[in-house]
């Protein structure tokens, strides 16, 4: 890998690129089969999440400045989506960090939570996958969103039902 933080995964840096416009500075002839179907993919899920993070409202839920790991969440205006990038930057030994509560959410909706930008044949590995909470529960207990691997990401997709 050449580019920005050659030593961190296409996962990680594919990611970190969704936060905004998903522009980064891969070479995509220099990747395997498998990053480049997993950048097709992730594509295509920034197209399905683009409207909260292009136009929505911004979260800054965990500072790097003050945390071994960064998050940042993005919400709809109509507050119908919501995507959450969760950040493993130099977690240490044994950490156990708390749950991430998200900001912006309707308290009164129900969210699906959906683990995305998953690399070919990864299964996902966010407890909450696939299940239903209400923007309440998700604003004031939150998410289980970290883990204990240096340079590890996670996007969650949140989609009121």
């Amino acid at each position: 890998m050449t580019g920005w933080n050659g030593a961190a995964g296409v996962k990680f840096r594919t990611d970190v690129a969704s936060m905004c416009k998903l522009g980064f500075d891969i070479d995509p002839a220099r990747l395997s089969a498998n990053e480049q179907a997993f950048c097709r993919q992730a594509v295509a899920n920034w197209r399905s999440f683009a409207p909260a993070v292009m136009e929505g409202d911004q979260h800054r839920l965990v500072s790097p400045h003050t945390s071994n790991h960064m998050a940042v969440a993005y919400v709809s205006k109509d507050r119908g989506l919501g995507v959450l990038f969760a950040y493993d930057i130099h977690p240490r030994y044994d950490e156990r960090p708390a749950a991430v509560r998200l900001e912006g959410l309707d308290p009164d909706r129900r969210y699906r939570v959906e683990e995305v930008n998953l690399m070919p044949g990864a299964r996902p590995s966010l407890p909450a996958h696939g299940r239903t909470f209400t923007g309440d529960y998700l604003m004031k207990v939150g998410l289980d969103v970290f883990t204990g691997r240096q340079m590890n990401s996670r996007v969650v997709r949140l989609t009121a039902e």
